[in-house]
């Protein structure tokens, strides 16, 4: 599936960048010509009526005489040149040094009818090369019933040769820029599709494990209810079934948590919250599941308050002395420390235990995610995932510093003031209701 996203991707932004490619070539190679060709009809209106004043000046109208000049110009440079047609003979020319073409030009000339100032296309081959022209013409009614009839004309074949030869060119080049495009979106691609990639392999193991981990109570919840048909002593199969159902109760409620963290849109129940009496009271209820003298709580002697969901932060110390306990011994030493920052609140939660690998460190806050599952099969694998996720949620970070066999530290540290953005920018809870209040 990843790898028809990306191929799919990467021909998307190489069709967009041939597609400008394209219409940039193709823009080109018609704007420069139509230009060039009408900057051309304008000279050759020009040329036109200075032949049309010098006509009127060299002929004698008395006896109908006209100088007869001829002038051969050089093929290769655009050039501009006349035929000059009285009572229809030709009686000047100023032509092309290629007699074929001229000749041929001047009979197409004589044979067809040319509005007056109106400019035509007009094309002679000789010898398998193609001239081009363009022609516009003026009639001269004289006296004496005699009529001459102007041309002047313009040579762009050099033009039309050096468009083809530009074509190959441009198109060589095109095919190269579009490969180039191809390249260049496969290189932009493959680095955001690899972590895409990682995010999907995530999430599909996510849902694998989750289904696995639904399933495996609900297995042992039908095996239950079948014993419940045979055994008298039901109380104590009831007391199992309530265990695993209270574990699946765990497992969604958590699931639903990560779910409500993907909504953005999703609000927190932002309270002033008092972290000495949550702390202590947290500490006193886990207590009773640990050998005395377990905890060693150390606040600060004035009371810490913060701005955050109390829910959520009464679930984040209780998972995080949740994985304290577990990992812990028999000889249990469970440290709780509470400093003032600047403007933050760090807490500390160090153990005693067994440690963690450096290598596993990476990995602690993935979902799912077991250092040595055999040892806690209980265990969901979300318990410092969604830690994390809670952290976050709060515009905190959670720092970790463990050492094998001596044991782990958590320092969660959280803004004082929970931060929302809104529009770009951060404000606390209490700037945004002086906002309110006008204060």
């Amino acid at each position: 599936m990843i790898n028809q996203i990306r191929k799919k991707i990467i021909w998307h932004y190489t069709l967009i960048f041939a597609t400008i490619l394209i219409s940039v070539f193709i823009t080109s190679f018609a704007v420069y010509p139509h230009t060039t060709v009408k900057s051309a009809k304008a000279g050759l209106l020009n040329y036109l009526n200075e032949e049309i004043w010098e006509a009127q000046n060299e002929i004698n109208v008395d006896n109908g005489e006209i100088k007869n000049h001829q002038f051969m110009s050089d093929v290769k440079t655009f050039h501009y040149f006349t035929y000059w047609f009285l009572d229809g003979d030709l009686v000047r020319t100023e032509t092309p040094n290629d007699m074929n073409i001229s000749e041929q030009l001047a009979q197409r000339l004589a044979a067809k009818d040319y509005k007056d100032e109106y400019v035509y296309h007009e094309n002679v081959k000789h010898n398998k090369v193609k001239w081009y022209f363009l022609i516009i013409s003026k009639t001269i009614q004289l006296s004496n019933n005699h009529t001459i009839k102007v041309f002047a004309v313009a040579n762009y074949t050099p033009l039309r040769h050096n468009l083809r030869h530009y074509l190959r060119i441009g198109l060589t080049l095109l095919i190269v820029l579009v490969l180039l495009s191809y390249i260049i979106s496969l290189f932009f691609v493959s680095k955001p599709m690899k972590y895409i990639e990682n995010i999907y392999q995530k999430q599909k193991r996510f849902v694998s494990d989750a289904a696995h981990e639904l399933r495996t109570p609900l297995s042992i919840l039908y095996s239950y209810a079948e014993l419940l048909e045979y055994k008298k002593d039901k109380e104590t199969v009831i007391a199992d079934i309530k265990e695993e159902i209270g574990q699946m109760n765990e497992l969604i409620d958590r699931l639903l948590i990560f779910a409500r963290y993907d909504n953005a849109t999703s609000k927190k129940n932002v309270e002033q919250v008092n972290l000495n009496v949550l702390l202590k009271s947290l500490v006193s209820a886990m207590s009773g599941l640990t050998p005395p003298n377990t905890f060693q709580l150390s606040v600060p002697d004035k009371d810490i308050f913060i701005h955050a969901d109390k829910a959520m932060l009464r679930q984040l110390i209780s998972i995080m002395l949740d994985n304290a306990i577990k990992y812990t011994g028999d000889n249990k030493k469970i440290k709780i420390d509470v400093k003032i920052l600047s403007k933050e609140v760090s807490i500390s939660i160090r153990d005693n235990g067994i440690g963690i690998n450096e290598k596993d460190i990476p990995y602690l806050f993935d979902r799912f995610w077991r250092a040595e599952e055999s040892r806690h099969p209980k265990g969901l694998g979300l318990g410092l995932s969604l830690a994390d996720v809670i952290v976050k949620m709060h515009n905190g970070e959670i720092k970790v510093k463990s050492k094998p066999a001596e044991g782990t530290t958590f320092e969660i540290v959280l803004p004082r003031k929970y931060i929302h953005h809104k529009h770009g920018t951060q404000q606390s809870n209490e700037e945004s209701n002086n906002e309110k209040t006008g204060s």
